[in-house]
This record gives C-alpha cells, structure tokens and sequence, in this order.
C-alpha cells in the first residue's frame, strides 16, 4: 500500500512537502490588524513591514480616502506621483459611461485605485474614481474635457490630490 496512513503521503518527496509547508507559511498572514484609541491619539503609525514589502518598491506616496458615511479610512500605496478624484453624477451609469472613462484611463495612464456608486433616483446616480498618475496638471485639461463631453451628465468634480494637502 502506498500511503502508511490517510494523512500521510509516504510518496511524496520531502522536498515538495518542505515546499508545500513553506508556501502556507508565507500565505498564512494575508492581514495584520490594530486597535487605535483614536480619541487620544488621531496619529497612526504603518507597519514596518508596509515599508519592507517588494511589492511596494517604487511606491512613491499613499492614497487616502475617508468614507464620509460611515468613517471608514482606505490606504492605497501609489506608484505614481500624483492623484485625484473625479465625482460623476449622471443619468444612469451605462456601458457607454464606462466606455469613455475606460478610454480616459488608458489615454492618459491613469492608474485606477477605487470607484464606487450608486443610484439615488431612478435617473440620478453617482459615479465616483480615484486615481493615480504622474503629471496630472498637464493632463487636466484633455481630463476635464472628456468628462464635459459624457451624455446626460448632471455635475462633475474634478480634485486633483497632492502629497503634503490634508483634508
């Protein structure tokens, strides 16, 4: 028989099963978490290991967005220099819509970090995208006018989001 047990495999290499134990040791923390006592303290440190993780070579600033609602905080590392937020409030969110902000982003590199939205009326709905690029105020103008040219566009923002402003 070649198994001595059922949860034992007496066939496989000890170097696939070292292999195997290694990988679940490195995916076994996918989050690390804290409690701020955010009323004595409204500072709070990152983890050094924020700092040392490879996939974050390059990164050259963080994106922060606060959610008015219900006070959530998001961070979102950047590779690139600059960022902002566009803030749509259209007829309806349709393929067309997306169409034209998905040729936005390629157009101009900009790095998608969050969208989220929603329909308030039946036909009023918010569309909202942050995003990152490097050297946005020259991309502004061509940005804002393809967002003026959108079909049943109510209002738009455009926020562009630099290192060193706060809130």
């Amino acid at each position: 028989m070649p198994n001595s047990s059922a949860h034992e495999d007496t066939n496989t290499p000890i170097t696939l099963l070292h292999y195997y134990r290694l990988e679940a040791i490195c995916v076994a923390g996918l989050t690390k978490g804290m409690i701020a006592d955010v009323h004595k303290k409204r500072e709070i440190s990152l983890p050094e290991d924020f700092f040392k993780n490879a996939e974050l070579e390059g990164m050259k600033a963080a994106m922060v967005i606060y959610f008015e609602r219900s006070g959530e905080i998001r961070l979102i590392p950047m590779m690139k220099e600059g960022g902002a937020r566009v803030r749509l409030e259209v007829e309806k969110v349709n393929p067309a819509l997306m169409q034209t902000m998905t040729q936005l982003f390629k157009r101009h590199d900009l790095k998608v970090l969050f969208t989220t939205g929603f329909c308030f009326e039946e036909n009023r709905c918010i569309y909202e995208v942050y995003f990152s690029a490097d050297k946005i105020r020259e991309k502004e103008p061509d940005i804002r006018r393809t967002i003026d040219s959108i079909p049943g566009l109510y209002e738009s923002e455009f926020e562009i989001l630099e290192i060193g402003k706060e809130w």
